[in-house]
């Protein structure tokens, strides 16, 4: 018995050869760790030669009527598997491995229509539906089990970031961020390993999603190109964006979490402060620019708000507390909008209106509210209530609308035993070991 390790070219062609496999989007095979990952993009075809072309000089033409005329090499060796008995390699257990096998909670949505609650996890690439009045009481170790969850392969998600809630037309939007490049949209009901009624390419780094029912938008932020961009809710596959927000007069600054205010016809959007120009032309805006480091801020822009147009107001200095915005929710009952504040573990809330640097209303933070790395939070106007997922902890907090200071949720919702570590990894891309300090290393 004996092995063929047979070599292949990557040709644009309409078809060619013996197998044919065509993308006429988007291939991704992807590994996490020790991987490779292989991005085809537009119409390709990988043409690999004939399984039974053993003749080392064989080329392989294709009649099949294709237009594709190249000549592709037959397998130009082959090894025996009595040869490869002794080498190292194959399909083997690692030493040790360190993963989370829980959900790392991101963003949250609350849709009080239907009493469910929608959160994102972003470490196995699902989403988790739990019902409205789920949770325990601070004081139980209990695991808090969802009504259903999507995840699976056929799914597509991978590191899922923002989420979003349409229920007059039963969907749910799912972004993936920094992976996947592509938004996901799901029935309602959807639960287990089910394929999107549609997908939507996205630019590289999407981060929230908001939709408006009104004018029938998705807005969609862009983390390293420092842009919104607003789509059909519609929109599919390819489809161009209706506008795309983006230049230095706007003010974003990896941007994050965003929202819709209906009512007002505005787009809150919440930046992390961090500039660098992504292209020459960028750079070179009159004189040569390099990256910066603003106060992070709320901007917002009128609904229609499109290219280099100027934020109509923002809120931004020491006073907001801002620090590493994450999330953002309206309420439009009590004109006010709150924000997951991930690196000073509080939630922050605003007048609508407010401008400048101004001190927040209300502030829910410190040791007894449980907050730890806040990502994602949502308002229930109908229930009085807000919700806030912690990605540093396995677990998601609800408190009174109205709580402020180190207060005790009213419950909490745990996808894991207490004490069981969040491992914290976000995308991770690289590893390495501190032989100094006995320590691996892992940027995320």
């Amino acid at each position: 018995m004996s092995m063929r390790v047979s070599r292949f070219e990557s040709r644009r062609c309409d078809g060619f050869g013996d197998v044919q496999h065509k993308a006429n989007w988007f291939w991704q095979f992807l590994a996490w760790v020790g991987g490779i990952s292989i991005l085809i993009v537009g119409s390709w075809t990988l043409c690999f030669p004939s399984s039974d072309s053993t003749s080392p000089n064989t080329s392989i033409e294709s009649d099949d009527g294709s237009g594709c005329s190249q000549n592709v090499l037959a397998p130009s060796w082959t090894v025996e598997a009595s040869e490869l008995a002794n080498v190292a390699g194959g399909d083997i257990v690692p030493v040790r491995s360190v993963a989370d096998p829980y959900p790392s909670l991101h963003s949250v949505v609350v849709d009080s229509d239907n009493n469910r609650v929608l959160m994102s996890d972003s470490n196995r690439g699902g989403l988790l539906i739990y019902d409205r009045a789920a949770g325990t009481p601070l004081d139980s170790s209990s695991v808090t089990e969802p009504l259903t969850q999507v995840r699976g392969p056929a799914t597509g998600m991978m590191f899922v970031a923002g989420v979003a809630s349409d229920p007059r037309n039963r969907e749910v939007f799912a972004v993936n961020n920094d992976i996947g490049d592509r938004m996901e949209v799901f029935a309602s009901d959807a639960e287990g390993n089910t394929k999107p009624k549609r997908i939507l390419f996205v630019p590289h780094g999407s981060w929230g999603v908001a939709l408006n029912r009104k004018r029938e938008e998705v807005a969609i932020t862009v983390e390293h190109a420092n842009t919104v961009v607003l789509y059909r809710r519609e929109a599919t596959l390819g489809d161009a964006p209706l506008r795309v927000l983006h230049g230095s007069n706007t003010g974003l600054q990896d941007p994050h979490g965003v929202v819709f205010d209906e009512a007002h016809d505005e787009i809150f959007v919440a930046n992390h402060g961090n500039w660098a120009p992504l292209t020459r032309a960028e750079s070179l805006q009159g004189e040569l620019k390099g990256g910066k480091f603003d106060l992070p801020s709320i901007a917002t822009y009128a609904g229609d708000a499109n290219q280099d147009q100027a934020p109509t107001r923002k809120i931004q200095g020491k006073h907001t507390e801002l620090n590493w915005p994450m999330g953002i929710a309206l309420d439009p009952v009590h004109d006010e909008i709150a924000v997951a504040s991930y690196g000073n573990d509080s939630i922050l809330i605003f007048q609508r209106d407010a401008q400048g640097d101004v001190t927040p209303i209300r502030t829910i933070g410190g040791s007894r509210t449980g907050i730890a790395g806040p990502m994602g939070v949502s308002i229930d106007v109908q229930n009085d209530e807000i919700w806030v997922t912690n990605y540093r902890e396995h677990s998601a907090v609800v408190f009174a609308r109205t709580a402020k200071g180190n207060v005790a949720p009213k419950r909490l919702l745990r996808n894991a035993p207490p004490g069981s570590p969040a491992v914290g990894f976000g995308n991770p891309g690289a590893v390495t070991y501190d032989s100094k300090r006995d320590e691996i290393l892992v940027p995320n």
